[in-house]
């Protein structure tokens, strides 16, 4: 590209534009490869500088103190810039906080992070650190104003080479999708294509038309059972762990552990036995090796497939992605050099559910869409260069901004839209790529919400198997209570009104029934028989346009309850569906509502079958995509009445059902939900009692030793069970000091918050940051972060907040890297979060994590308790204390303090169980003036 360009990036105080300030600007002008000059100036901003813009940037304010005010740069930055393109990583920031400064740019922008996510799709991170290192170019000074724009300058070129690499057919895709929108980079690729008719450099290139995507899986056979009965041997199991075993030489600083090798060999033992165990693996255990070895020889003995179900996507990728390959490297070694030890070459496959999975249908029907928005062109482009390269066709390797997502829905994989075997592009499938790699795997690696879709479908998601491992199995009952629960709001009943029938907008008519006659083309239907279609679509269209306006009413009552009802004032508000609620006048306006989006909507359902029924009969008369119409109708038919159904029982009220209203005041959305009150009983006689072999895995299941509570939730106190409960590897007697503060006011008194923040700014001097502190509301972690960053700011230690300072991924980048760091959590911070050595040194347990009482599910359940406190809500706020306590020590050498200020530990009878199901740690009770000094020292010394 022979054209001057000038790469921008900007240093400032935060994230706000008009509210933080500039203190660097930085620009690269530049025509191809070569640099042409630069530009760099730090700015003094109004205010002072936070610490932890000092800490991130390097910049001093002593430094700022000798610097110009933006104002006098301005004009020497416009004369640089001039009216030359710019190009930044993530530009609208730049752009945007120059603006609020008074520069406003005009010309056109670049962004070079999204020209990655277009160019280099599934990267794990698109950070200009992270996209420079893999395109090979060093940054040194990162987070300092020329530095990154000297980086971004030379990803850009790089990604403009990628450009250059594109066929013409691509590139002339490219262009006439970008026309139909704004899209600023749309010019990038038109002058490639220009570029080349210039120079008459056009070659004769394969391909007029985009090249097929999809991979071609028909040679993939079923896993198939091998007819033996062998049973695992536990000698060899444990010859793989040994100190000097396949496992040890392969992994350096490998150490035997007898916590892995009991949980292994009880794995082992329930495979050979069948039934189901319970085992409780702290961190440090290695548990998924323990479950992985046995497993993967068990499969691979037998031919039957085993499937490994986990919560999280970290877990599930750890699990796919670096151990299973790991452990197959060890298995292969073993093999190929005659280790001498019992050892076959197992496979895996990861599966996920249908609507992660490109459709290649209903992307090349909507490429092929006349009239497309700004949004489903950026996304088909972005789609379009990805499909050139993924071999897995899943929605994680995409980068799609929250516009893009929505498009994202228009071309993936549905039930309602899969013809199976008869779609034409069936051999090419992503979805069934993955399907026929799992039905042809020894592991197959799902995630908990997939596995209970498939009891849902009755075993129509996943390959038959007899053989389950849930790993991260505190979390089952809550999965299961989303996944076999229902909801409704107002934007997906209007989607599938709009699906079906729409006259007006753009198009003026259309929707499934306006489409009818386009199915009877060039068929062999006689006239009477598209007429007979169309009289029963002619009938149901009336039915759409009264759902449709009916459905207005209905969420404005719906939304009246919510606001009037509810006593909370939260981001997202639940009213449960009692009686109370239900004898409400409001309420009775609402059955009302219902009542008239109900009966329209019934109709629709019955109308939708008899219209099904006619195109059936006309199987053999060659419609366009037969199959396909009848499943859209048939899947349809059975939404409508099934919305009816379940509606109707969240209207009316059902006692074995959880009833409640959400409102999502950011989204303004009002949902009608619906949860079963029990799941335990579904889960065991639909998952557990159907297998041969069941292992549930955690690292926290018990309380105060036993597995009853979690055996009751689950629907197993009556089964029987085989129990282990290890001991963790870690010797948290040296390692922990648990700090239990004898004065600290109780959650509920006025001075609690005080002394909470306080103690935090206390604490943290003396330790110099290196502090993760835990609460269980939103609002009490954005109190505490305004009352304790500027007094720590002050001591040049970094508050950093969940939800306030960027996305937990680099929260907790920006922890590990500056250890004068408190890092505020809550919710998804109370696990997942691992962080060795010294960064890490010091948690805080702000309150006891008891569940909202006023929870509809949780307040339903506890209605089935005689003493809900002790028998419901106290077991479950154990579990959750426990994973928050696991976030300390991850590692034989680690060494921390935990303080819990939270009182109740101690002048409450229920204190004794949540400090009973905690490992020894050294434990003191004093008070909170003493806990800075004491955990100070305790960090001092050495082992």
């Amino acid at each position: 590209m022979n054209t001057i360009v000038v790469a921008i990036d900007v240093e400032t105080t935060g994230l706000e534009a008009g509210i933080d300030e500039i203190i660097e600007v930085a620009a690269v002008k530049f025509r191809g490869d070569e640099v042409l000059e630069t530009f760099q100036r730090l700015v003094r901003p109004r205010h002072s500088l936070p610490i932890k813009i000092a800490q991130l940037t390097g910049i001093s304010a002593a430094e700022l103190e000798q610097a110009a005010p933006f104002h006098t740069i301005a004009p020497e930055l416009v004369r640089f810039i001039k009216s030359y393109p710019v190009v930044g990583h993530s530009v609208a920031f730049d752009v945007r906080m120059l603006a609020a400064q008074g520069l406003r740019l005009a010309q056109p922008a670049y962004d070079t992070f999204e020209l990655a996510t277009l160019l280099l799709p599934g990267l794990p991170s698109y950070n200009l650190t992270a996209l420079a290192s893999r395109l090979g170019i060093a940054h040194p000074e990162a987070h300092r104003a020329l530095a990154d724009a000297e980086v971004t300058r030379r990803v850009f070129v790089r990604l403009l080479e990628r450009i250059a690499q594109l066929d013409d057919a691509t590139l002339e895709e490219i262009v006439r999708l970008s026309r139909q929108s704004e899209w600023t980079p749309r010019l990038l690729f038109e002058a490639v294509l220009r570029e080349r008719a210039f120079q008459a450099l056009r070659r004769p290139l394969p391909a007029a038309e985009l090249p097929p995507p999809g991979v071609v899986w028909r040679g993939l056979k079923p896993l198939e059972p091998t007819g033996s009965t062998a049973l695992l041997d536990p000698a060899a199991i444990a010859a793989f762990f040994a100190s000097d075993g396949p496992l040890s030489r392969a992994f350096p600083g490998y150490e035997r552990r007898d916590q892995q090798l009991t949980m292994t060999q009880a794995v082992a033992r329930v495979f050979n036995e069948g039934g189901t165990l319970l085992v409780e693996a702290p961190t440090g255990t290695g548990k998924s090796m323990a479950y992985l070895v046995p497993a993967a020889r068990f499969a691979a003995e037998r031919g039957q497939r085993v499937v490994i179900s986990t919560n999280t996507i970290n877990l599930q990728d750890q699990l796919f992605f670096k151990d299973i390959p790991a452990l197959q490297g060890v298995i292969n070694h073993c093999v190929t050099h005659d280790l001498g030890v019992e050892a076959q070459p197992f496979s895996a496959a990861l599966l996920k559910g249908r609507g992660n999975y490109l459709c290649l249908q209903r992307y090349e029907r909507l490429r092929r869409q006349e009239q497309l928005t700004p949004e489903q062109a950026q996304a088909l482009i972005k789609i379009g260069l990805w499909l050139r390269e993924t071999q897995s066709g899943d929605r994680a390797e995409l980068v799609l901004d929250e516009r893009e997502a929505r498009v994202w829905s228009d071309v993936n994989a549905t039930l309602e839209t899969c013809t199976g075997a008869r779609c034409p592009a069936f051999d090419r499938c992503f979805f069934f790529s993955a399907r026929r790699a799992a039905e042809a795997a020894h592991l197959v690696v799902v995630n908990h919400a997939l596995l209970l879709s498939d009891i849902q479908a009755e075993s129509g998601v996943l390959p038959r198997y007899d053989h389950l491992i849930i790993d991260e199995a505190h979390h089952l009952e809550d999965v299961a209570t989303d996944q076999l629960g229902w909801q409704l709001e107002q934007a997906t009943l209007l989607a599938f009104l709009d699906n079906l029938w729409q006259a007006g907008g753009a198009r003026l008519v259309s929707g499934l029934l306006a489409e009818l006659p386009n199915y009877f083309k060039g068929s062999a239907a006689t006239p009477q028989d598209l007429d007979r279609a169309e009289g029963l679509a002619a009938a149901l269209r009336p039915l759409i346009d009264q759902a449709r306006q009916a459905s207005y009413p209905l969420w404005r009552a719906l939304r009246r309850c919510v606001e009037q009802l509810a006593k909370e004032q939260a981001p997202e508000v639940r009213l449960r569906l009692t009686d109370a609620v239900r004898r409400s006048p409001l309420w009775v306006e609402v059955q009302r509502a219902w009542e008239n989006v109900a009966l329209p909507l019934a109709e629709i359902g019955k109308g939708l079958a008899r219209l099904e029924a006619q195109i059936t009969t006309l199987q053999d008369a060659g419609l366009l995509e037969y199959d396909e119409l009848v499943l859209r109708l048939g899947m349809a038919a059975n939404w409508a009445v099934d919305s009816v159904v379940l509606g109707t029982e969240v209207i009316n009220g059902s006692a074995e059902t959880i009833q409640w209203l959400a409102l999502e005041r950011q989204r303004d959305v009002v949902r009608l939900h619906q949860a079963p009150l029990h799941v335990g009983p579904l889960l065991q006689e639909r998952l557990f009692a159907a297998k041969e072999t069941v292992v549930l895995a955690s690292a926290t299941l018990s309380i105060d030793g036993s597995f009853a509570y979690v055996r009751e939730r689950l629907g197993l106190s009556d089964a029987p069970v085989d129990e282990v409960q290890l001991d963790s590897p870690f010797d948290y007697q040296r390692s922990t000091l648990l700090y239990l503060p004898t004065d600290m006011p109780e959650p509920s008194e006025r001075s609690y918050q005080r002394a909470l923040e306080d103690a935090l700014i206390a604490l943290a001097t003396a330790t110099g940051g290196r502090m993760l502190a835990l609460f269980t509301s939103v609002a009490a972690l954005r109190q505490t972060y305004r009352a304790i960053q500027e007094p720590l700011e002050d001591r040049e230690i970094v508050v950093l907040g969940q939800g306030i300072d960027g996305s937990r991924r680099a929260l907790l980048q920006r922890f590990r890297e500056h250890p004068r760091s408190v890092l505020l959590g809550t919710s998804s911070f109370w696990e997942g979060v691992d962080i060795v050595g010294e960064a890490l040194s010091v948690l805080v347990i702000a309150k006891l994590p008891f569940a909202v009482p006023s929870d509809p599910v949780f307040a339903a359940r506890s209605e089935l308790f005689e003493d809900a406190f002790t028998g419901y809500a106290v077991p479950q706020a154990i579990l959750k204390f426990k994973q928050g306590f696991g976030r300390l020590i991850r590692s034989r050498e680690d060494r921390g303090v935990v303080a819990v200020l939270d009182r109740r530990l101690l002048t409450k009878r229920y204190g004794r169980l949540f400090l009973a199901s905690l490992p020894p740690c050294t434990l003191q009770q004093a008070p909170l003036r003493d806990l800075p000094p004491v955990a100070m020292a305790w960090l001092e010394r050495r082992a």
